[in-house]
């Protein structure tokens, strides 16, 4: 097996914390525990015992997470240490050598690295910027042939923020049901929708759907660690097989604690909250690329912790990047990672005064210090 580097995630490893404002985030600001959790709960955090678990997540915890699904049951989910693991649980689960999966890009490419690592081929489905970074569905039509075991979508979008139409959902739903595939969908930001309502998930549209979905990005709380993925019993069992393999189980605390996060009026405050900041962070990112358009244009995230800013400099966005980390200590994400140069992503879930800070230093430095 010969496992391409994680571009996106290595950058982010060597540099986010070398960095005086690192824009490259993608999720919200996080929660403390103290902020999180009630004085009561609190106290109860200090009883947990720190024992092993169940392998495939806590009881109660499963029920939790399926009970945000119609007609779902424990037996429906596994708790993961974040949506990474339940990603190379799905692929490992899944797919097949000589298998094909259908990938819409840009996408967070976790997935399409290790099916290529295991001998699939990986067909790409480019989401269309004219079209608000959604795919046209005659494009899935064609990319699919007999030999296609999955298709995988990103919804609400990284790196994009954009957010597909019930149309488009029914219809890659059709298209699925249709040929028998499976549709997984990453979910981790649902939720975090800045001016609509929560779209139904693919897991309650599709008999064969798979949601990665977790704690990370629109629940602000990364430090848990608590990924999960929802779909058909087999095929949990089967992603709960491979588990023995990798970590085991999770963490005793970071269950307890994602049990009282997942509970629908906790889940609704945390979500709140993110929408706010996500909102206000917006609204300062259109007017700095309002004041800035002669070298910046993006079409503006629907959904999510960051946004995706074409420019107009000839210099290659890897480049860019490391010029803006070097010399003014900001760290965003290239284009590059994403197979797309000429765009850059800028988280926008920090404090307010840590983007305005850093979006300062990017225009400066385009303005004055590009070379």
């Amino acid at each position: 097996m010969k496992i391409e580097e994680f571009t996106l995630e290595r950058i982010q490893s060597l540099y986010e914390n070398t960095v005086e404002y690192n824009l490259s985030d993608s999720g919200v600001h996080p929660y403390s525990l103290r902020e999180l959790l009630t004085p009561e709960q609190q106290s109860q955090v200090l009883d947990v015992e720190l024992g092993y678990g169940w392998t495939n997540g806590r009881v109660e915890l499963r029920r939790a997470i399926a009970s945000l699904h119609p007609d779902r049951n424990e037996d429906h989910v596994i708790v993961t240490n974040g949506s990474a693991e339940a990603n190379f649980l799905l692929v490992m689960s899944l797919l097949e050598p000589g298998d094909e999966l259908v990938v819409f890009v840009p996408n967070y490419l976790q997935i399409w690295g290790w099916a290529r690592a295991i001998g699939v081929t990986v067909k790409e489905v480019l989401l269309r910027e004219e079209l608000g970074w959604t795919p046209d569905l005659d494009d899935v039509r064609k990319a699919i042939s007999h030999r296609t075991k999955m298709m995988t979508i990103c919804n609400p979008n990284n790196p994009t923020g954009s957010v597909l139409s019930r149309e488009t959902m029914d219809g890659l739903v059709a298209i699925a049901r249709h040929h028998g595939i499976y549709l997984h969908a990453d979910e981790v930001y649902k939720g975090a929708e800045l001016n609509q309502d929560e779209p139904p998930s693919f897991a309650d549209l599709y008999e064969k759907a798979i949601i990665t979905s977790g704690l990370s990005k629109a629940m602000a709380l990364p430090g848990l660690r608590i990924g999960w993925l929802v779909g058909p019993a087999q095929e949990i069992y089967a992603s709960w097989q491979r588990k023995d393999y990798t970590s085991i189980t999770t963490g005793a605390v970071s269950e307890f604690v994602a049990e009282i996060a997942v509970q629908p009026a906790k889940r609704q405050e945390i979500l709140a909250r993110s929408k706010r900041i996500l909102r206000e962070n917006l609204a300062l990112l259109q007017r700095w690329v309002d004041a800035n358009s002669d070298l910046f244009s993006f079409v503006p995230p629907e959904a999510g912790g960051m946004a995706f800013i074409r420019y107009a400099m000839s210099m290659n966005s890897t480049e860019l990047v490391h010029r803006l980390r070097e010399e003014r200590g900001i760290m965003l994400l290239p284009g590059d990672v994403y197979g797309m140069d000429h765009y850059i992503r800028i988280g926008i879930g920090a404090p307010a005064h840590h983007l305005e800070a850093g979006l300062d230093r990017l225009a400066s430095f385009v303005r004055t210090g590009l070379k």
